[in-house]
């Protein structure tokens, strides 16, 4: 039986001729660093590689125990008041109260000063007036 399906011989050699490149070019990767910054190198201002390269921590080594104990009561309610004394100066410094107004003269000894009377103030509202609704409520109709 003759089949009518065509065969492709060149794909195997396709594949192997991509995997013998890659692997060439995975032999040159530790070049480009002495290549030039235009084609792709590092450039002049890099840091060198270290010689040695940095040790891994161990990680079944056990952690050293802490030098400094905990506060106790008062020490931390000392280093609170501290803290918020520091604040308060801070704030202080940052905005500075207001200047006091200037003295006023006296006035002569034979006239008076003349006094204010006081006018009522008006009132600000602050919430708009809405009217009260009388009756029922109908709920808005729905128009598709």
């Amino acid at each position: 039986m003759i089949s009518n399906a065509r065969r492709n011989p060149p794909a195997p050699f396709a594949a192997s001729l991509a995997l013998a490149l890659a692997l060439v070019l995975s032999g040159c990767s530790s070049t480009f660093d002495v290549l030039p910054e235009k084609m792709g190198g590092l450039p002049a201002s890099a840091p060198e590689r270290p010689a040695e390269p940095k040790a891994f921590p161990n990680v079944y080594e056990v952690r050293p125990t802490r030098q400094a104990a905990p506060l106790n009561d008062d020490e931390q309610k000392k280093l609170e008041s501290e803290l918020a004394t520091l604040r308060e100066q801070q704030k202080e410094l940052a905005n500075p109260p207001p200047p006091p107004p200037p003295a006023k003269k006296a006035a002569a000894p034979g006239k008076k000063a003349p006094t204010k009377t006081a006018t009522p103030a008006k009132k600000k509202q602050s919430d708009p007036v809405v009217p009260e609704q009388k009756g029922p409520v109908a709920s808005p109709k729905l128009i598709n």
